[in-house]
């Protein structure tokens, strides 16, 4: 166990990772001990910050609690939904089954699943045995009928090709397999890089399917008994998670909750498994490949691949990633205390830690949160660090950040989600990422969903780089010139004018089937409050790696205050700037990352060639070495373009001060 407050992060054997060695893939995590003299000279005790002539929160802002005189779309929307649901109840279960449908649950109801257990659990037992199922099935499926009249929230209405109940062992290509088919790995963790296991689950009733999908986005499991590595787990929840992955109209990612009817089972120490299905990513790779990166340089979660098997029936390879609960925070921080947040997609920009105000609900309309004995003191702290996050004046930074971040920490999570072009995460969208707040009072932020990463925005006519939400300003100081005939030209941006309020240019287009299962996806956030530019459509992968430059945002207070911030201070810019660099060489080095790719397709090819519902075997192998828009080009090309770059030119002074070695 390592010391209190002491950060986990990972290291390679670098013996491993060189050309021809076998095991590349596995990084043992060791303390992270090194920290530089300069970060931790800006630490101040909360007794010194709190002197009278430090800045302090209480000082940079007065918290008051109030109501919004303001009326929200969403607010209608939810009372609308909750007269739907009264009107529900006549073809529900009589009175006996335990009142109204609450379909908001606690917080707001944008992150809240429609509740149905507590209603239709007959026999009080904790679950929904299928007599119980079938009225609560019926119920969430006229509730989400009725919601598309109003704008999507999360898990329904089922929409797009997520609608479609087309059974997977319907298929006529579908491939049956039992346990004498696979390998088994019964001495192997859940999360070994070099292990592809397979995980057999079995549901009772042939339809499992379509009540996954109506189950979507409500509280309901439905159980399933799994097997894995030859061993029976048990009784286990399953359920259809994710928003734009939903869309996949049979592969669809699995959220598994192995302790849902004993508290004490679990596999392997874990009793939570996300399954993620890859959407859009034909490499089936990014969201593990960052993971397994990341986790050398911060606290990141562990991912690998798994096989699933449902009712015998093959469904292909699967992302396993670590679910970003007090079993993570424990793993890295010593503790199970404090707070977490997610900040789920979000088109407008809103959770990028900018200044809302003071109201605690227009916080919760942005931010997820995902521990249940926070208190309201907890939202009051998480406006408050917003706040002086945006207000604090540059020149007292270092000396008040470092009581409410971890710097080191937090520059890292900056760099990785950079160097990496994560389009739906905090420099894209302000988004798609964690936060947690410590027993001390300290923020950390962690990468999630990131099957978007090694993706970089393109600057082709289907639109520019996504930018950071407010006015419409596509492209961003820092990701390049627009496209070719729109806005100004390209001086007049990089004298920071910028394009404003052109349709179409947010988000770059990725083809006609992916735009398909994509078209809706802006109904998984709440519009923006103002003049954003329209969203562009999804275009291929493989854009240009330089429109993304180190210091992209540096100078967006507003809307990316944690990047602001952090820039702002010319040691924290330096080190900053060192890391761009160091993780460029290392990372990003072509026989180091070719090596992970070579590891992890001799591991999937076969499993990914037989996979009736994910890429086909020349689209998997295309996707990785050899084209423009694979990872090994794009991954070559972004390191060329980083290593050039001025700002990252060794022993070279930035206009601000400060070198890229502040040591």
């Amino acid at each position: 166990m390592m010391m209190k407050g002491r950060i986990m992060t990972g290291s390679c054997d670098q013996d491993a990772i060189r050309p021809g060695r076998k095991n590349p893939l596995f990084c043992r995590p060791i303390p992270h001990q090194r920290r530089h003299s300069f970060v931790s000279s800006c630490v101040r005790t909360r007794k010194h910050l709190q002197s009278e002539e430090k800045i302090s929160m209480k000082n940079v802002l007065t918290l008051h609690e109030g109501r919004s005189l303001t009326v929200t779309f969403m607010s209608l929307f939810m009372c609308g939904l909750l007269v739907t649901s009264a009107q529900a109840q006549s073809s529900a279960p009589s009175e006996d089954s335990g009142g109204p449908v609450n379909t908001g649950g606690k917080g707001n109801r944008r992150f809240s699943d429609i509740e149905l257990m507590k209603r239709f659990d007959l026999d009080g037992n904790g679950r929904l045995d299928r007599e119980e199922r079938e009225p609560a099935r019926r119920m969430a499926i006229e509730l989400k009928a009725e919601s598309q009249r109003g704008r999507g929230r999360r898990g329904g209405p089922p929409r797009g090709e997520g609608a479609e109940t087309v059974r997977p062992q319907d298929r006529p290509d579908a491939l049956r397999l039992t346990e004498d088919d696979v390998e088994l790995h019964p001495d192997r963790g859940l999360y070994d890089r070099e292990t592809l296991r397979t995980l057999f689950f079995e549901f009772p009733e042939r339809d499992w399917h379509e009540e996954m999908v109506a189950f979507h986005g409500t509280d309901v499991e439905v159980p399933a008994t799994l097997r894995a590595d030859g061993r029976l787990i048990g009784e286990v929840g399953v359920s259809y998670r994710g928003n734009t992955s939903f869309d996949h109209p049979e592969k669809k990612s699995f959220g598994v909750s192995i302790d849902a009817y004993e508290d004490d089972r679990s596999l392997d120490g874990y009793n939570t498994l996300n399954l993620l299905n890859a959407n859009g990513d034909d490499s089936m790779m990014r969201e593990v490949l960052f993971s397994n990166i990341a986790s050398e340089y911060m606290p990141a979660p562990k991912a690998n691949f798994v096989k699933v098997v449902v009712n015998g029936v093959y469904l292909g390879v699967y992302a396993n990633v670590q679910q970003l609960n007090k079993d993570f925070i424990e793993e890295h921080y010593d503790t199970r205390k404090g707070v977490r947040w997610k900040v789920p997609p979000d088109f407008s920009g809103g959770g990028a830690l900018s200044d809302q105000g003071t109201s605690s609900s227009r916080y919760k309309e942005k931010y997820e949160l995902k521990t249940g004995s926070a208190k309201e003191q907890d939202w009051k702290e998480l406006i408050a660090f917003c706040r002086l996050l945006q207000r604090t004046p540059e020149t007292r930074l270092e000396e008040v950040l470092p009581e409410y971040i971890d710097v080191e920490e937090t520059i890292r999570f900056l760099v990785l989600d950079n160097i990496f072009m994560d389009q739906d995460g905090y420099y894209s969208r302000g988004s798609d990422y964690y936060v947690y707040k410590d027993p001390d009072g300290r923020f950390h932020f962690f990468h999630y969903d990131n099957n978007e990463t090694f993706d970089p925005p393109r600057g082709g006519r289907g639109g520019g780089p996504r930018g950071p939400g407010g006015p419409g300003r596509t492209p961003p100081e820092g990701f390049g010139p627009p496209p070719d005939g729109f806005g100004p030209p390209p001086e007049e941006v990089e004298r920071g004018r910028g394009v404003r309020g052109r349709p179409g240019l947010d988000r770059p287009r990725r083809g006609a089937a992916e735009e398909r299962r994509n078209e809706n996806r802006a109904e998984d956030a709440p519009p923006p409050r103002g003049g954003r530019g329209g969203r562009g459509g999804r275009g291929g992968r493989g854009g240009d790696p330089s429109i993304q430059a180190p210091l992209a945002l540096q100078n967006e207070k507003e809307t990316r205050p944690l990047i602001a911030a952090i820039l702002a201070v010319p040691a924290w810019k330096a080190r900053y700037l060192e890391l761009c660099r160091q993780i460029a060489e290392e990372a990003l080095q072509e026989d180091v990352f070719l090596a992970r790719v070579d590891a992890y397709r001799t591991l999937l090819t076969d499993a990914v060639t037989r996979d009736p519902f994910g890429p086909d075997r020349v689209d998997f192998l295309r996707s990785l070495e050899g084209t423009e828009t694979s990872l090994v080009d794009i991954v070559a090309r972004r390191r060329k373009f980083l290593l050039e770059h001025e700002s990252l030119e060794l022993n070279s002074d930035d206009d601000d001060g400060g070198s890229a070695d502040p040591r």
